[in-house]
């Protein structure tokens, strides 16, 4: 499959962040502007706009941004305004939610027939692609624009897409 049928945007991803002396949740709250529920911290982010959660162990996820560097960037202005030190911070991707085209429009009840992995997802009136090969869900409406959820690769999402687009023009399944 070309890059003219299907642009993968990562629309958002998780990213966890690992300081050397774990964030407490009262710092989060007092220090970082946080609200607590007493076992997580929320805390805001305006520019650019995303969110952090202080885990209980003192992680930091940050939700809202697909560019690491960003996520990164808003982890460490967060530690240094609470005056923790941001350097040892350890990162771990997470799963992102990703959008593409496939540039044709696909016959959901056949692919659902045709496919053990896929199902005709009625509530949402999508294909919902079970993709074990690639580790993630594809939800895949008929106009042929489709999300990725639950792969923390961009690569591996394209990989996957790729796939199932061939399996769908093989079976017939795209107009």
């Amino acid at each position: 499959m070309t890059d003219e049928r299907a642009n993968i945007e990562v629309e958002t991803q998780v990213f966890r962040f690992i300081p050397l002396i774990p964030v407490t949740l009262e710092d989060a709250v007092q220090m970082g502007g946080g609200r607590s529920n007493g076992a997580y911290a929320v805390v805001g982010h305006e520019n650019p706009r995303s969110t952090l959660v202080i885990e209980p162990q003192g992680s930091i996820l940050v939700h809202g941004i697909s560019n690491i560097e960003a996520a990164t960037l808003i982890a460490e202005e967060f530690l240094l305004g609470i005056g923790m030190p941001e350097s040892g911070l350890i990162v771990e991707k997470g799963d992102m939610l990703a959008s593409f085209s496939l540039g044709r429009a696909v016959f959901l009840g056949l692919a659902g027939e045709r496919f053990s992995e896929a199902e005709h997802d009625l509530r949402l009136d999508a294909l919902r692609i079970d993709a074990k090969r690639h580790r993630c869900t594809i939800l895949l409406f008929n106009n042929g624009q489709g999300l990725v959820l639950g792969q923390p690769s961009k690569g591996v999402a394209e990989m996957a897409v790729d796939y199932w687009f061939s399996q769908l023009e093989a079976e017939g399944a795209l107009a």
